[in-house]
């Protein structure tokens, strides 16, 4: 079939054969079997290659000292005094002086102790400030209560005052 469209026969009906690479000096050709496998039990050791020897380092260790400056106890996070101040007194500035408590923890936990100290007295500062921002509105607050209170009572007292006629006697006398 392929002879009555002018091309040859081919042998094989593949690729030809191509030349290869002669094989390198000191190199098995690819299709050469591995060698270097360490002796499996019972057979003999392979041929052609050194016994392996263990080498040992006879030197004595040395010592590496690391001295680290740390703080080994963390700073105070007021943790409790900010959650006291968040339900008590003012919420917003409470929520922060737990965030910048919870922050002593972690800091401390990564080794930033400068870091920690400075999220304790940032802690410390936002809770009290809460802690006065909610007295003083709470001072306000009952300052206001009573001034309403007392204008309540005038204003009572005044519309009361004005009503000083006796219903009784009128109501019998017509």
């Amino acid at each position: 079939m392929d002879t009555e469209k002018g091309i040859p026969p081919q042998q094989d009906q593949g690729y030809p054969p191509q030349q290869g690479y002669p094989p390198q000096q000191g190199q098995p050709p690819p299709y050469a079997p591995q060698q270097g496998y360490p002796p499996q039990q019972g057979y003999p050791p392979q041929q052609n290659y050194p016994p392996t020897t263990a080498q040992y380092n006879t030197s004595a260790p040395t010592q590496t000292v690391i001295v680290r400056q740390t703080q080994s106890t963390q700073p105070n996070d007021y943790l409790i005094f900010a959650i006291i101040v968040t339900i008590f007194c003012c919420l917003p500035l409470g929520i922060v002086g737990i965030v910048q408590a919870t922050n002593v923890r972690s800091r401390f936990a990564a080794g930033d102790v400068a870091g920690a100290q400075q999220a304790s007295q940032s802690a410390k500062c936002w809770s009290i400030a809460g802690l006065v921002t909610g007295i003083v509105l709470e001072v306000i607050g009952i300052i206001i209560i009573i001034i309403y209170a007392v204008a309540v009572a005038s204003v009572v007292s005044s519309v009361s005052s004005g009503f000083d006629y006796d219903f009784n006697n009128d109501f019998y006398n017509k």
